[in-house]
């Protein structure tokens, strides 16, 4: 079928588990990994839904995260094939990112505490990607059960999600409980249109059919989070125009252009009616005029005063780590894993007695990476992840020239949520914590796994080149 971005040296691997002609489906799972996987997907579920007040749940400092997480290395060393997930370029360069940041790490655990492992859990939540990788690897029948639980899921995400943080909006409110001293919020309103764009993204590619009522209220939930952030409209922009141009549906381009015109409706009635949401907070109302300004302070000072301040803040802070890592006596070693870069660079917008939560990280995962764990990390950080990006665009290429529809859908899907989710990361702090870090490092995951059954000839779905049905293997490897 197709060949893709790994090392070879995984194809010995590989092409046992092939030439063995076991039928994953006739082949009984363990129990604990049954467990993981529902579990698993429970959770991912919470974040979209509940987002930072579901994370919160566990026994602190061993939250729903952690637990998950340690339940899925424990299926991963069990029953996954690990090798073959980190035998890749992208994986091996994943894990010299995990050594390198455990060596930045490490040392700061005594002055931090749990602080140090917190902050690096930006890079090892890459774990995630590897136990994925290794079930669906050992299992190909995984990655069928995984799209079709998201198929479930996506009415959850359209007519749920949406819910706490537009009332968020209207009450002023965003906290749902308290736990112990820890105010809980919901959902980020960022973080649903990202969901809610993928969505877009899998109806697009022609996984599932979206009527048009159900487009509709995706469309004023875009408009309303494009009104109340900005990079919610980049999100939504970007993934729209992967979605587009990699789908292997021929209408897909027409489609967005379609979206695109209902768009330019609904906003032209909006304003020819002067509509708005009145909300507690005047100074991020629902309405065209905060839409407009949104639009063009992503690329240019809007004339909002609140807009500019935020965009300059984010700038000069950006420019002061580059100035102290690239340019600075912090080259090689950052200033690592467990320190509040916004107190140390002087950024602090929450102090610690205002009942928000404190800020640490400067709004781009980028420069997290590169302040924490110096140019090294962000060297390896761009390896780790810039070579999965080539991979999956070669890969899909090649899918393409095949007419392999299933195929070119999965992996522009895959491109997009993973996209969408890294520009969310890279103007918010989003990789940083569970909500969207577990998620995108998931996609990572399913990702690494679909490019190896592509170089190995394992067939998962049944597609227009295929010569099997569900988890079989061809025959003729």
């Amino acid at each position: 079928m197709l060949r893709g971005g790994e090392c070879d040296c995984c194809f010995e691997t590989v092409t046992a588990m092939a030439t063995a002609r076991v039928d994953a489906t006739s082949e009984l799972v363990p129990r604990l990994v049954r467990i993981f996987l529902n579990v698993f997907c429970c959770t991912l579920a919470g974040y979209v839904l509940l987002g930072r007040s579901f994370a919160y749940l566990g026994f602190p400092p061993l939250y729903i995260g952690e637990i998950t997480l340690a339940l899925g290395i424990a299926a991963a060393l069990t029953y996954g094939n690990l090798i073959s997930a980190i035998l890749t370029f992208p994986g091996l360069a994943l894990a010299l990112l995990m050594v390198w940041t455990a060596f930045r790490t490490i040392p700061y655990w005594n002055t931090y505490g749990l602080d140090a492992p917190r902050d690096a859990m930006i890079v090892f939540y890459g774990m995630f990607s590897y136990i994925i990788a290794s079930l669906i690897l050992r299992r190909p029948a995984t990655l069928t059960i995984l799209i079709e639980r998201y198929k479930r899921f996506i009415p959850c995400v359209i007519f749920l999600a949406p819910i706490t943080p537009i009332v968020a909006y209207s009450s002023g409110d965003p906290i749902l409980w308290t736990l112990g001293s820890s105010s809980l919020t919901g959902a980020k309103v960022v973080d649903v249109c990202c969901h809610l764009t993928a969505v877009l993204a899998f109806s697009l590619v022609g996984f599932v059919r979206m009527r048009f009522l159900v487009l509709i209220i995706i469309l004023l939930v875009e408009l309303f989070g494009s009104s109340q952030e900005r990079q919610a409209m980049l999100v939504f922009v970007v993934g729209c125009s992967i979605a587009a141009v990699f789908s292997p549906k021929r209408h897909a381009l027409r489609n967005v252009l379609a979206i695109v015109g209902v768009l330019a409706v609904i906003v032209g009635t909006l304003a020819a009616v002067d509509f708005r949401i009145p909300g507690q907070n005047p100074s991020r109302t629902a309405d065209v005029r905060h839409l407009v300004i949104n639009a063009t302070n992503v690329f240019s000072n809007s004339g909002s005063e609140r807009g500019d301040v935020t965009r300059e803040w984010r700038l000069n802070w950006w420019s002061d780590i580059m100035d102290y890592t690239v340019r600075g006596p912090y080259f090689w070693n950052g200033r690592g894993f467990g320190a509040n870069l916004a107190d140390t660079d002087g950024y602090q917008t929450n102090a610690s007695d205002s009942g928000e939560p404190v800020l640490r990280s400067p709004h781009n995962a980028n420069m997290t990476i590169l302040a924490r764990g110096g140019v090294p990390a962000l060297f390896l950080w761009v390896a780790a992840l810039g070579s999965w990006l080539v991979a999956v665009v070669k890969q899909l290429i090649k899918a393409r020239q095949l007419q392999d529809d299933l195929w070119t859908g999965l992996f522009t899907f895959l491109l997009t949520y993973w996209m969408i989710i890294l520009i969310s990361g890279s103007v918010d702090v989003a990789l940083e914590g569970p909500v969207l870090g577990i998620w995108f490092w998931t996609i990572h995951g399913v990702g690494l796994a679909a490019l190896i059954l592509h170089r190995h000839r394992v067939t998962t779905m049944l597609g227009p080149k295929a010569g099997v049905g569900v988890t079989g293997y061809p025959t003729n490897p």
